[in-house]
């Protein structure tokens, strides 16, 4: 080694870093002025004109030695220490920049105002409720009596019971408050400051909401013909930045899926270091012949996760319930994120007989395939257009003027329908699958518009 060369290269180093910190000390007393000129702003952040020199200095470093990737942190970082110097002359206390452009979520509409007994038909709940063997088995009287005792820390029987039902590895299973809770997991997992999260452009909401919450930027994929993402259009969206794709299937509102085959693709073409969650929330309900539940997917992928909840199916929403199935390695780092007591006793124990009435589980799917299919096809009767979908609701495009004028009669006759206004999808209505008596209610308050 020679000594002399590397001290002449580090005091060449010493000098740019000074020259450096010189031009950060010039850029932040531009950036304290341009503070003073934004003080009746809500907001200091111009996200837009941040994409904008991000996108200048991409396209400006093209032979530089540094990744993109690291280009695009640092300048993040910049962008995050500007932020603080300007709103030091706004009197409010300073949060995550990302967190001040979150719109909080909103479900659906539950109540009606003067009216009692509502059909709701908003958010994708079971109408038919929980299997009637967890009303019978539950033994709330002992699980209430012993609830100042911590629940089990990792749900060990219940995800013995996940395990054995769907023939899985038990320490690959982890539970979460709802699968929501298994998304935050990803994103506290693996994303930061300046990394870049894929989601469908007409997809559940929460993923926006958690790539702010964790400092990323959303990137959106448009969807095609009739709604519908395609591999090529996901990838297309993959740069060095990428941490996450969020890939609902079937996707929540529109309906729409990736066949197994489709999903084997994008793995296959999607870099390793990039996770791929797959959320499949309705997935009990689908029953294409081409649609998989992809478990077996994660013995070959290391960078997938399979999330699943007891709120659809199994009627169980009101206990938040949800778990997630994935290689060990990312189960023991998801482990690290997770509370340590995240789901309570009693959800526990409703999972394990919920799990074990198999028979009742399929009673539901079933129901919901015949009144869906009867329900869309009376649609169609009084020219009500809709989409191609699985999942136990219908997605219906027309006008805004149309949807807007149902939604509103719909509510006058007591029954509540989603429109998607906050989807980006104001045009279009989604309802949820009810038992036969609340459709045909819902079909006859229809006939009455028409």
């Amino acid at each position: 080694m020679d000594n002399k060369k590397l001290d002449v290269l580090r005091d060449n180093i010493n000098f740019l870093d000074d020259k450096i910190l010189d031009l950060l000390k010039e850029r932040a007393e531009i950036v304290t002025e341009i503070g003073e000129q934004k003080k009746s702003y809500t907001d200091v952040v111009d996200y837009e004109r941040e994409q904008k020199v991000l996108d200048r200095i991409l396209q400006s470093t093209q032979t530089n030695k540094y990744s993109k990737d690291s280009i695009v942190r640092i300048w993040r970082e910049i962008f995050q220490a500007s932020t603080k110097l300007q709103e030091k002359h706004k009197s409010v206390i300073n949060t995550k920049r990302s967190i001040n452009s979150i719109n909080i979520y909103k479900g659906g509409v539950s109540s009606l105002s003067g009216k009692d007994n509502i059909i709701k038909l908003s958010s994708n709940e079971s109408s038919y409720g929980p299997s009637p063997k967890v009303l019978e088995k539950i033994n709330l009287q002992e699980t209430l009596s012993n609830s100042h005792r911590y629940p089990n820390i990792d749900g060990a029987n219940l995800r013995d019971k996940l395990a054995s039902i769907n023939n899985l590895k038990a320490n690959q299973i982890v539970l979460g408050c709802g699968s929501d809770e298994i998304l935050m997991f990803a994103a506290l997992a693996f994303c930061q400051d300046g990394d870049e999260i894929i989601h469908a452009q007409y997809g559940f909401e929460m993923y926006s909401i958690i790539t702010k919450i964790v400092g990323a930027t959303s990137k959106l994929v448009k969807e095609g013909e009739n709604y519908k993402v395609t591999v090529t259009s996901i990838l297309d969206q993959v740069k060095p930045s990428t941490k996450i794709v969020y890939l609902a299937n079937p996707n929540n509102p529109t309906g729409t899926y990736l066949t197994r085959n489709e999903i084997v693709d994008l793995l296959n073409k999607l870099p390793k270091s990039i996770v791929l969650v797959l959320d499949g929330a309705y997935a009990e309900y689908v029953t294409k012949e081409d649609y998989d539940d992809s478990f077996a997917l994660v013995e070959q992928f290391e960078n997938l996760i399979i999330t699943r909840t007891f709120s659809k199916a199994y009627g169980l929403a009101g206990i938040r319930l949800g778990w997630c199935y994935s290689s060990e390695k990312v189960a023991s780092i998801l482990n690290k994120v997770k509370g340590p007591f995240n789901t309570d006793s009693l959800s526990q124990e409703m999972g394990i007989i919920a799990l074990d009435d198999k028979e009742y589980l399929n009673k539901v799917i079933k129901s919901n395939q015949e009144v869906k299919s009867w329900f869309e096809a009376e649609l169609k009767k009084i020219n009500i257009k809709t989409l191609p979908s699985e999942g136990n609701f219908s997605f219906v495009e027309m006008s805004y003027e149309e949807a807007k004028k149902i939604f509103t009669h719909l509510a006058n006759s007591g029954i509540i329908v989603r429109q998607l206004d906050s989807y980006g999808l104001a045009n279009c209505l989604r309802i949820t699958i009810g038992t036969k008596e609340e459709m045909e209610l819902t079909i006859n308050a229809l006939k009455d518009l028409s």
